[in-house]
């Protein structure tokens, strides 16, 4: 299996895990990662509702978004086999650059083909908020997925609710959660 390979059959196993909910799951969308004034006065891109690669905006390896509004919650970068130093460094930036524009989205890596996140994600990342790695596609792995995604849909949620209502926020708290492989 391949790199492409992997994401779709991802995307398809993520959907079905969201079936009958107000998300979907969508492949190499286009997200804003930076709104300009140019010396004319105009916002640029212009058509932000509608953003293309290399003009302010970031493509999307999996993207889960609110349905009803078409808008985003939870990024999934995927890779298979392996990552690099270079990965981490680059889709961490892109995770903070679209978090600029999107402060409630949250940013995740999946690699498949492997069982261990090496050291370089935690050394390297500062925009990530999740990580797995898939030895497998199969019901263990892809229910542990599931439920960080939707642990991850909730935050963005709850971050998304402190934007648009009255904020009454008396707490916030981070919590990390790593499973250790036994040895």
């Amino acid at each position: 299996m391949n790199e492409f390979e992997f994401r779709e059959k991802l995307k398809d196993k993520i959907q079905e895990n969201l079936a009958d909910s107000q998300y979907e799951v969508k492949t190499g969308k286009n997200l804003i990662y930076k709104v300009i004034v140019n010396p004319q006065g105009k916002y640029e891109p212009k058509e932000a509702e509608n953003p293309m690669r290399g003009n302010y905006a970031f493509q999307t390896d999996l993207l889960i978004m609110k349905k009803d509004k078409q808008l985003p919650l939870v990024v999934i970068e995927t890779k298979h086999k392996s990552f690099s130093t270079h990965d981490i460094l680059t889709y961490s930036t892109k995770a903070q650059k679209n978090k600029e524009i999107y402060p409630y989205l949250r940013y995740g890596l999946v690699v498949g083909g492997i069982n261990v996140i090496q050291n370089r994600f935690f050394t390297h990342n500062s925009g990530f908020d999740f990580a797995l790695a898939l030895k497998r596609i199969n019901d263990f792995s892809l229910n542990k997925l599931g439920m960080i995604i939707k642990d991850q849909i909730n935050n963005a949620e709850l971050l998304l609710d402190i934007i648009t209502d009255r904020n009454r926020t008396g707490s916030f708290n981070t919590r990390i959660m790593i499973e250790k492989i036994k040895a």
